[in-house]
């Protein structure tokens, strides 16, 4: 997916195609699908399906678009009131960009229509921006959908994407936290300045050492006490 703005599936049956689409409006923005069969068995109805064996084609098109600079207004509040509420397992939970998913289909040469809701979850792939990358971090998506959020995990085991299962379009999040032990490019999550040791603060290590060298110190002095006695 790296550098594409758009990938098409074309999905052949009996005398007809299905085409299965991903589009990102940014150049930077990378998206796609798990299974383009699977998000053509979510969307098309029984008699979809028949016109498109009688030789008809439907497209399926999928957006993903940053609107951080304009999320609507009840979607920004829907997914500011989850993240508090998230905050009380993940307090250092912090909001990375807004994301619009939208889905859109189009029989022939008709018009483009929405889907806002599928019979079926579809697995849809999010490349992570490259300015929200750093080690450590735990990604996750929320989704404001009708006045309600939900929380959605990363599916997949890539650092640089997150794959979410979803069978409503609408507004999402992606929100990250840091990882115990570690802070953003690798500095310590306890001082934020030094790095780290076997996951522990430098400053950590150092005390424990300063400790360790006055009981020795201690221990020597009280052995060279009772030598000279």
């Amino acid at each position: 997916m790296k550098g594409m703005t758009d990938t098409s599936t074309v999905l052949a049956l009996r005398n007809g195609a299905v085409i299965v689409t991903v589009v990102c409006e940014e150049q930077e923005c990378t998206a796609g699908v798990a299974d383009s069969i699977a998000v053509a068995d979510a969307v098309l109805t029984p008699e979809q399906i028949q016109l498109v064996g009688d030789g008809e084609t439907i497209e399926i098109r999928i957006d993903v678009k940053d609107i951080s600079e304009k999320v609507p207004a009840q979607d920004k509040e829907v997914i500011e009131r989850g993240m508090e509420a998230y905050r009380e397992e993940a307090p250092g939970l912090v909001l990375g960009m807004y994301v619009d998913i939208s889905m859109f289909i189009k029989i022939g040469a008709g018009d483009w229509n929405a889907v806002t809701a599928t019979d079926a979850p579809v697995e849809v792939v999010i490349g992570i921006p490259e300015k929200l990358l750093s080690d450590g971090r735990e990604f996750t998506i929320i989704r404001a959908h009708n006045g309600e959020y939900a929380f959605m995990n990363d599916l997949d085991g890539a650092p640089d994407t997150i794959t979410i299962s979803t069978e409503l379009f609408s507004s999402y999040a992606i929100a990250y936290a840091q990882t115990e032990g570690a802070g953003a490019d690798g500095k310590c999550g306890l001082c934020h300045i030094c790095p780290t040791f076997l996951g522990i603060c430098c400053f950590v290590w150092l005390a424990v050492i300063l400790l360790i060298m006055v009981v020795l110190f201690v221990l020597l002095r009280k052995k060279k006490e009772e030598e000279e006695e």
